[in-house]
């Protein structure tokens, strides 16, 4: 049988990886941090990334500052395509097994050709349980993402969608704390 270098190459890529993060799990958030930083495009400050949570091609991931990643949260950007990278912002909530899916494949291409395009989730957002946001989306900030939607197209800024497809709910009515100058 007949592998080509294409393939082996993401493969060991791939096995390297999981063992990596495999043995990550047996560390403390503390120590895990600094392994973050080096493999991230870009990780911000208070930032807390809870177990068993995956990442594909992390050199093309960027977190914010002050954002929660819960338990069991995916995230696969692409090989292929350029764009298929995910940038979380600052203040962010992601709750567990939220699934984020910049890369996919030509639906209309007999080989299934990779394709992908950027994942971009500004500040302010909350993201449901079990929710799944597709390539090419924008979450505008303030957003609220109800559990189990599938997000495949942008979310208005400070509005709350849920759903499959997600769909708009409501504006968001976001109370502001008051601030003496």
């Amino acid at each position: 049988m007949f592998i080509s270098k294409r393939k082996l190459l993401v493969s060991t890529y791939s096995h390297a990886f999981n063992v990596l993060f495999m043995a990550m799990e047996l560390l403390p958030f503390i120590l895990r941090y600094p392994i973050y930083k080096l493999l991230f495009e870009g990780i911000g400050t208070d930032v807390h990334i809870d177990f068993k949570t995956y990442f594909r091609f992390p050199k093309k991931i960027s977190i914010g500052s002050h954002v929660s990643i819960n338990r069991g949260c995916t995230f696969y950007c692409g090989y292929q395509s350029r764009d298929a990278r995910i940038e979380i912002g600052s203040y962010v909530a992601i709750s567990p097994e939220v699934t984020f899916l910049a890369a996919g494949h030509e639906a209309d291409d007999i080989n299934l050709a990779d394709n992908g395009s950027a994942i971009i989730v500004k500040d302010h957002v909350w993201i449901g349980g079990r929710a799944v946001i597709l390539q090419g989306v924008t979450i505008g900030e303030g957003a609220v993402i109800s559990a189990g939607a599938v997000v495949n197209r942008d979310v208005a800024p400070y509005t709350i969608v849920g759903g499959v497809p997600a769909r708009f709910i409501r504006d968001r009515n976001v109370k502001r704390p008051n601030v003496k100058s």
